[in-house]
């Protein structure tokens, strides 16, 4: 596997470490959740990631190339969003964005391209001050990628958005993935989102990577219970408590405390002793159960 970011990076203030020894591996044209609750170090690893602050210690590599202190020119291939993005107000975002198209050398045409890719082409002359936040944030992105860059790196692109506007964030992101083969990194402390649009994820907590996988990886052995509903619950209740499982029963179904793996075993069972089986559906953990299962159960999580 390719990977477009890699990094081994540690950070201190005095006798504070805010990152240590974090690894992380990004894979290419994926995108790459940076899960982990406020104050855990994301947006410092993500500056140290572009040159804007200087780790103690470790490196960073951008395509498989090393980066060397003081060499600025791997960030022509970065477009990136940390914290809020800056606007004048008073310049139409058209403006706004012909000033980063000056500073990157582009071609202009690049500025409706990326006005119309976050879908604002109808509201480029329009001044970003009447801007709403959501707004605000689709018109960062579209900054972001002006040089057409190979990465994208936002740094909790839904911070203050109402549920539209995250709604929007999250169908913009799941597009630049899928239709440009952009490779992005998504921080957010929102365990939902993070679900809902990365391919793969990288669990920080107290400045230490924990967790880093798939989706799917992560997803795996990590079955809450399974739902069965049969044509006869007495004879349903029999075949599992002789197989010895932990369930809770109701009038219509049975929910059964087991691994994932023992699911076509259940399901052999009951078809064996002639029970019609209407119903199987296994219930997976969320991904905030799965991060307070890693990080410990007194994790306070947003």
């Amino acid at each position: 596997m390719r990977y477009a970011i890699e990094c081994d990076l540690t950070k201190k203030y005095g006798d504070f470490t805010a990152v240590e020894k974090l690894k992380i591996k990004v894979p290419e044209g994926k995108t790459y959740g940076f899960l982990g609750r406020n104050g855990s170090g994301k947006t410092t690893t993500i500056r140290m990631m572009m040159g804007l602050i200087k780790p103690d210690s470790g490196n960073v590599k951008i395509f498989g190339k090393k980066i060397n202190r003081g060499d600025n020119s791997y960030l022509s291939q970065i477009g990136a969003i940390i914290e809020t993005p800056g606007f004048y107000n008073n310049l139409s975002a058209y403006e706004n964005l012909e000033i980063t198209c000056e500073l990157f050398k582009c071609d202009k045409q690049s500025i409706k391209k990326s006005l119309t890719t976050v879908r604002l082409d109808n509201v480029g002359n329009r001044s970003v001050g009447k801007f709403s936040l959501g707004m605000k944030q689709r018109l960062g992105i579209a900054n972001a990628l002006i040089h057409s860059p190979k990465i994208l790196i936002l740094d909790e692109p839904t911070n203050g958005l109402d549920p539209i506007g995250i709604i929007e964030m999250r169908k913009l992101i799941k597009n630049l993935s899928k239709t440009m083969g952009i490779t992005i990194l998504v921080s957010s402390h929102l365990l939902n989102e993070i679900q809902l649009i990365a391919d793969y994820v990288g669990i920080i907590d107290n400045g230490k990577l924990i967790k880093e996988g798939s989706i799917s990886s992560i997803n795996a052995n990590q079955q809450n219970y399974l739902i069965i509903e049969t044509n006869n619950v007495e004879k349903t209740e029999k075949v599992l408590n002789d197989l010895n499982f932990k369930f809770d029963k109701t009038d219509d179904f049975f929910k059964i405390y087991c691994d994932y793996e023992d699911n076509p075993n259940i399901n052999k069972k009951l078809i064996k002793n002639d029970l019609k089986v209407y119903n199987l559906r296994s219930h997976s953990k969320t991904l905030e159960e799965r991060f307070l299962g890693i990080t410990g159960e007194n994790s306070q999580v947003n």
